[in-house]
């Protein structure tokens, strides 16, 4: 083992310890800023998730343009952070009270709607993957191009366990039917401990 190699589990140990240590003020602000604490909780993680898939595939943690990953996976903690309560609420107030939807596991219930009935897992992991061209291209990529260039085997249904829709119901449906169990507060934080998941997952080859 090369000593580049601890790098990567100092640093996520590091940012789990601070999270247990200060857990009351974590919470607090988590409250008082969600979106603020949304940005940077999946920033800092969807980032070491780039770099540990960059180290398994090239041996060096060293990502392109690690400034503007980092933002983007900043964005989508905010968008986390809207989404989250809005299916949440949503099935809770508006499906199981007034009796439009099964009051049977609430949280695997909210968990569908999110990634399957909602569309929001494809749809979210589809943007991340024009985002990551647009870095990758350093500018504007049209819509026609990105089609092009995206694998069909991967992006599209298929019966392959390994191609996005797939993922959304090995993966993605019971990882947020846990996610959905912890209280609101720790909701965000659990999507940015998946978004290293994610990492992996928006690379499969062929």
């Amino acid at each position: 083992m090369k000593k580049g190699d601890l790098i990567g589990p100092i640093y996520f140990c590091i940012l789990v310890a601070l999270i247990i240590i200060f857990l009351r003020p974590f919470i607090e602000l988590t409250k008082a800023y969600p979106l603020q604490m949304g940005f940077f909780k999946v920033a800092l993680l969807g980032t070491f998730g780039e770099c540990l898939k960059m180290r398994l595939r090239t041996g060096s943690w060293k990502i392109t343009h690690p400034v503007q990953r980092f933002f983007v996976w900043g964005l989508f903690g905010v968008w986390f952070a809207w989404v989250f309560p809005l299916f949440s609420g949503g099935v809770e107030r508006e499906l199981i009270s007034k009796k439009l939807w099964f009051s049977f596991a609430p949280q695997f219930s909210k968990s569908l709607w999110i990634n399957v009935l909602g569309g929001y897992a494809y749809f979210m992991m589809l943007t991340h993957e024009y985002f990551n061209r647009l870095i990758e291209k350093q500018g504007l990529v049209s819509a026609q191009e990105f089609k092009e260039k995206l694998d069909a085997r991967v992006w599209f249904p298929c019966l392959s366990w390994g191609s996005i829709p797939m993922t959304i119901l090995w993966f993605w449906l019971p990882a947020h039917t846990i996610t959905f169990s912890l209280p609101g507060h720790f909701r965000v934080l659990c999507a940015a401990m998946l978004s290293v998941a994610l990492g992996f997952i928006l690379t499969i080859k062929k």
